[in-house]
């Protein structure tokens, strides 16, 4: 199986320092390719992943005694806590990107090239609102405010009506169908981008479907209540309204911080992490 490459791979262990019986929350363990050197320094692991499948996947290829997978999302990690641990742990991480599976498979929705769904809810057993229902439901004016506030794509309107009108002759129903309607856009403009038109709209829709903003937010506050005086917390974001939240409320807490960025060499090697951004603090 091709597992997903962890992203700042080597900042993160140099940051959060694992050592035998520490104890670490993976917030959104994915393949467990950050808890895998997290274990291998004999370190206690609490991998949380609202994707059932990602935490198959990690407990399979893991099989360790000191990894806990938990079903869930990070937004909840103090009643994960509570349930689970019930003492302070010595770090945390947040991996705020979706693993390379959840972004090529067919039916999660999250796909560019996704002919069966856009979907996009990570757990579609408790979620009610789709991506599909947004693109099919939202007037001009909360697509426009979706895809200029989020998404900061600068052709925020002239796409929410093409979206509008398309969709008048045919429900929008697969990842293909919206990418197509936006590049096509950009094409007919003559328009150029250096990645695919259809990403900040889709990265966007994700967000909105899955509250991220929020449950960012949540995250922030309740981890305090959760992680030992002089702890590490360290959060890898891919988007500018993320990474502002997180800086915000460092800056609001004087935390003791450090920011790490992608080197040219991981970027060449892992084209996923040329936007993360990780910081750092205790």
């Amino acid at each position: 199986m091709n597992y997903h490459t962890p992203v700042l791979l080597d900042q993160v262990i140099s940051e959060l320092q694992p050592s035998i019986d520490k104890v670490f929350i993976d917030c959104t363990v994915g393949h467990g390719g950050h808890t895998q050197e997290l274990l291998k320094n004999l370190a206690i692991v609490y991998g949380i992943d609202a994707d059932k499948n990602n935490l198959t996947t990690a407990t399979s290829r893991l099989n360790n005694p000191n990894f806990h997978p938990v079903l869930g999302n990070f937004k909840d990690i103090k009643n994960i806590w509570q349930k689970h641990i019930g003492k302070p742990v010595d770090g945390i991480l947040v991996d705020l990107g979706l693993s390379n599976n959840q972004q090529s498979s067919e039916g999660g929705g999250f796909s560019f090239n996704d002919t069966k769904s856009i979907d996009m809810r990570l757990d579609p057993t408790i979620q009610e609102t789709s991506a599909e229902e947004i693109i099919n439901t939202y007037d001009e004016t909360q697509l426009y405010l979706l895809f200029s506030k989020v998404a900061q794509e600068k052709f925020a309107r002239p796409l929410a009506q093409r979206i509008i009108a398309a969709r008048q002759k045919k429900s929008i129903k697969t990842g293909v169908q919206l990418a197509n309607i936006i590049r096509d856009y950009y094409q007919s403009k003559h328009f150029r981008s250096s990645v695919d038109p259809a990403t900040k709209i889709f990265m966007a829709l994700r967000i909105e479907v899955n509250q991220e903003f929020e449950n960012l937010n949540k995250f922030l506050i309740d981890s305090q209540d959760i992680i030992k005086k002089g702890g590490t917390i360290a959060i890898i974001s891919f988007h500018s309204g993320e990474d502002r939240i997180v800086k915000n409320f460092i800056k609001q807490n004087n935390f003791k911080t450090t920011r790490f960025l992608p080197t040219q060499t991981e970027i060449k090697r892992n084209k996923l992490s040329r936007s993360a951004v990780l910081r750092v603090y205790r």
